[in-house]
């Protein structure tokens, strides 16, 4: 696992699309430790695409432990930020699409009722559509996106599933980027507590699922973004994932082989 840093004085969130995202950054901050400044652009193609997400995962779990995981300024990273985009763009990691199979942790095979609601919203979790179902995408080496979040919250008491299903025609929400979530805001908006968020049960009367790629991940969540409707800020999803809304009528569960 990469090196812990410490960090300076807190930057208070704004809405600004010039702000960095916090997860990029202390990915930047953990490669540079990690692989050296220097030769920095070759080292970072040289990681497998499942180093990199590990890494990437890493970058998005330390909103536990810092006190100012923070969208702001840091032109300092700029050649790093740029270098690891660029390689984001290649390789699975690159593949934005929801494809099957997916990848979900459980008890056993049953998928469970879904019935997404808007409340009450989760103090750890505001920005999850409370009910839904929850995959992720597999890596190439086998492990699901989910593993080290699954590992972290629940041990290895659950078990790897496979879900299968078909992709023709599902209707899908895709967050990439700030401006993806910006849009989902503005066409399903939801105000609470001075903040802006998703209405999920309206934004279920049109979509199966939203669906968070691992570019959103990484430089979408914990990114303030204005909208009429207030501040919205994508927080606690910490994985590529895909939050269904409505399973497929052909979805099926099998167990992983691992």
């Amino acid at each position: 696992m990469l090196p812990a840093r410490t960090r300076g004085p807190r930057t208070a969130d704004r809405p600004t699309n010039q702000s960095r995202s916090p997860v990029l950054i202390e990915l930047c901050l953990l490669l540079r430790d990690f692989l050296g400044d220097p030769d920095l652009d070759t080292r970072i193609d040289d990681l497998t695409d499942d180093d990199l997400y590990r890494h990437i995962t890493f970058a998005a779990s330390l909103r536990h432990s810092r006190p100012d995981f923070t969208a702001r300024h840091t032109p300092e990273l700029d050649h790093i930020a740029t270098a690891v985009l660029r390689r984001l763009s290649t390789g699975s990691l690159g593949n934005t699409s929801l494809r099957s199979p997916q990848s979900r942790y459980g008890r056993d095979a049953t998928p469970g009722t879904v019935q997404v609601s808007d409340g009450p919203a989760s103090t750890t979790a505001p920005d999850k559509p409370v009910g839904a179902l929850w995959t992720s995408s597999f890596l190439p080496e086998g492990a699901g996106m989910w593993q080290w979040g699954e590992w972290a919250e629940f041990g290895h008491g659950r078990q790897l599933f496979t879900v299968v299903f078909d992709p023709t025609d599902l209707r899908v929400s895709t967050i990439g980027s700030p401006a993806d979530y910006e849009r989902l805001v503005n066409r399903y908006p939801r105000s609470s507590d001075g903040r802006a968020r998703v209405c999920w049960t309206r934004a279920a009367e049109d979509l199966d699922a939203v669906h968070l790629t691992v570019s959103g991940l990484l430089v979408a969540q914990h990114v303030p973004v204005a909208t009429p409707h207030g501040i919205a800020t994508l927080t606690g999803w910490d994985a590529e994932s895909t939050a269904w809304l409505h399973l497929p009528a052909d979805l099926r569960l099998t167990a992983a082989t691992t």
